[in-house]
């Protein structure tokens, strides 16, 4: 795979999915909670559309790229929140341990693939956007 055709955004995308499905994982194999799939499925699908015109070049999404991120950076962040609230008072009386560790920075990761899914639609809908009469 040629990552030198990737941009900036794109790469810190891919490392963003990246964490999300490795904390992820993490977490389900730790049991914070079922919705942790949810947070999976979201790395791996920002992951994929960030990948799929290396891997699949001919191959058409039905939505744009920057809708797609935004869709999977917010069910990222969602899951994993909802997550967190769940195990609140853990997160509060273990700040070191490496479970906690390893969910807040799942956490951070998720944020970021919907800060820069966000800031991509906002970038798309101002190219796209008809002029005001």
């Amino acid at each position: 795979m040629d990552f030198s055709k990737l941009s900036r955004n794109d790469r810190i995308t891919l490392g963003a999915g990246a964490v999300v499905v490795v904390t992820a994982l993490l977490s389900i194999t730790n049991d914070w909670g079922a919705l942790m799939f949810l947070s999976l499925a979201a790395g791996a699908g920002a992951i994929a559309v960030i990948l799929q015109p290396i891997v699949a070049p001919t191959a058409q999404i039905p939505v744009t790229k920057a809708m797609a991120l935004v869709a999977f950076g917010a069910t990222a962040t969602v899951a994993t929140a909802l997550s967190g609230l769940n195990w609140f008072g853990y997160i509060l009386t273990n700040l070191i341990e490496f479970d906690t560790i390893q969910f807040l920075t799942g956490f951070a990761a998720a944020v970021v693939l919907l800060v820069i899914g966000f800031q991509a639609f906002q970038a798309e809908r101002t190219r796209t956007a008809p002029k005001a009469a």
